[in-house]
């Protein structure tokens, strides 16, 4: 594998390890996950893997919680479409999101690791043009990747695609607005300048898909919290349908449930 000019490649390897459990391979022989996301597309695979994720996170495929099987899947794959985007956004490199390339496994808590192919690296120097136009064809091809996923596991689980779709865009907005509010990540102020360029192209409303990444979201505020910016969700993603008792996962810091003291005392309390 090439290295980048500023950026080693382990450098961007570990990042998207350690906060998006995505690794890259060099073949795809070398997984060792055993899923395939054309896999989803499978009815009978598909449910296979969805009932396993679902007795995971102590629900039913089909019973009692199976509507938040789905929205909790949506909520776990958008870590794999903000690896994607760091990549680009960061490292400048591209990844591949072809269903036969990417791979994925559950962890035994109802979530999920990721594989995928180096497509193309060392973006960095290129005409801002190009580099625009890498951007914007890296976010169509994303769009037409999640497009059939997510209505399969919609029709699977009985969720809804408008509430899934909505819990992907939300984190890939979650992501560009920690990425530009933290200057630990962003380092150059060139570097600052691509985020904020590739993030006008990711929110833009205008797509060829039935989907968008673009959401009106409202931003947390509150007198009290000085942390980083926390947008808050159109919808719930039904996470507190899983475990029971003294074991229940609660309503998530950016839950439309939670009220803005609620949520304050969740975020303090972290």
């Amino acid at each position: 594998m090439r290295r980048y000019p500023r950026h080693d490649y382990s450098e961007m390897s570990e990042a998207l390890q350690q906060f998006f459990v995505t690794t890259i391979q060099a073949t795809c022989d070398d997984s060792k996950y055993p899923f395939r996301v054309k896999d989803l597309l499978n009815e009978e695979k598909r449910d296979l893997i969805l009932r396993e994720q679902a007795m995971q996170q102590g629900l039913q495929l089909g019973g009692r919680g199976s509507a938040a099987v789905g929205t909790l899947f949506a909520k776990r794959y958008s870590v794999f479409v903000m690896s994607v985007i760091s990549a680009f956004s960061l490292y400048d490199t591209i990844l591949s999101v072809a269903d036969d390339d990417v791979r994925f496994e559950l962890n035994g808590a109802g979530g999920m690791r990721y594989e995928t192919l180096l497509e193309r690296s060392s973006l960095e120097g290129e005409d801002p043009v190009q580099r625009r136009s890498e951007s914007g064809l890296l976010k169509k091809r994303m769009l037409l990747h999640l497009e059939p996923v997510l209505r399969a596991v919609a029709v699977a689980t009985g969720a809804s695609d408008k509430v899934m779709w909505s819990l992907v865009a939300h984190n890939v907005h979650q992501l560009y607005a920690r990425m530009i509010n933290d200057q630990r990540i962003w380092k150059t102020d060139q570097r600052l300048k691509q985020i904020k360029e590739d993030q006008s192209i990711w929110l833009d409303e205008q797509t060829e898909s039935a989907f968008t990444f673009a959401l009106e979201l409202h931003h947390f505020d509150h007198p009290k919290w000085h942390g980083p910016p926390l947008l808050i969700r159109r919808y719930c993603c039904l996470a507190y349908q899983v475990g029971d008792g003294g074991h229940t996962h609660g309503y998530c810091n950016s839950c439309p449930k939670l009220d803005s003291e609620s949520r304050l005392r969740k975020l303090l309390q972290q």
